[in-house]
């Protein structure tokens, strides 16, 4: 076969060569000025992060493929072939990796129904923990104590799914067990005064102090308290040693478990 490396010819394929590049240049700032658009038009819904960037790598990969299947148009190569092979390839990776694909579509449910947030402290298949990533494979919590937890989508989709961030408010339930000796009237004064000395504890709804069990060796007072949820924590640690203060300055004693023994001599 006989090259023609006429001028007409050559400039034919530059002209060509060149607008391939355009394409392609051009092509890719427009995907970014979209792309920006996009962002732009999703911060003024308040859209979870992990949603945006799920939305921002969809629109990066299919403008990418149009503009490189125009560009190889523009080239004279026909992409019917190619479309074919990729359809083809497509169909043998999703039956190979049809776990993984599970995954992914358990993410684009949680990304679109927004279960929860990136940033909620959540309870996920037993682990408890803030969300710090929702990908299109796994949801990534991080655990009080510092340690990531990576939990496939397949899974949190199909989990039962603790939400303790949803409200801005949360009720705080503690019990405590002082002795049958002491005074019921009381206990239950010492309790509700210590309760609403916290600045934390809301006055409204009122605390609520009532027994709730006669135990083996005590009697159980619990105190349900509604906090703010970022102080719900330490509302909790912190009332648990002001209430142990607070009984033995008023002379209510917390009783040990005790075991009454009854000897009969025949």
């Amino acid at each position: 076969m006989k090259l023609d490396f006429s001028a007409d010819r050559l400039i034919s394929m530059g002209i060509i060569l060149l607008k391939a590049i355009i394409i392609l240049v051009a092509g890719h700032y427009i995907t970014l000025f979209l792309i920006k658009l996009m962002k732009r038009s999703l911060n003024r819904i308040n859209i979870d992060i992990s949603l945006e960037k799920f939305f921002e790598k969809a629109l990066y990969i299919t403008l990418h493929i149009i503009i490189i299947l125009s560009t190889l148009s523009t080239l004279g190569i026909s992409t019917s072939g190619l479309l074919a092979a990729l359809s083809a390839a497509a169909v043998a990776v999703a039956l190979a990796l049809k776990d993984s694909l599970s995954s992914i579509a358990g993410g684009i449910i949680l990304l679109l129904t927004r279960r929860f947030q990136t940033g909620d402290y959540v309870c996920i298949n037993g682990e408890s923990g803030n969300v710090v990533q929702i990908d299109m494979m796994h949801t990534v919590l991080k655990t009080l104590d510092n340690r990531h937890v990576v939990i496939p989508n397949s899974i949190v989709v199909n989990s039962q799914v603790v939400d303790y961030s949803s409200e801005e408010t949360r009720r705080l339930d503690l019990t405590f067990s002082v002795s049958y000796d002491n005074d019921t009237e009381a206990v239950k004064r010492v309790i509700t005064d210590t309760v609403l000395a916290d600045s934390a504890v809301f006055k409204d709804p009122a605390p609520f102090v009532g027994i709730t069990e006669y135990a083996a060796s005590s009697v159980d007072f619990t105190a349900q308290v509604w906090c703010k949820t970022s102080d719900y924590l330490s509302l909790s640690f912190r009332l648990r040693e002001e209430m142990r203060a607070a009984f033995d300055e008023n002379g209510i004693s917390i009783p040990y478990n005790q075991l009454d023994v009854h000897i009969k001599n025949d």
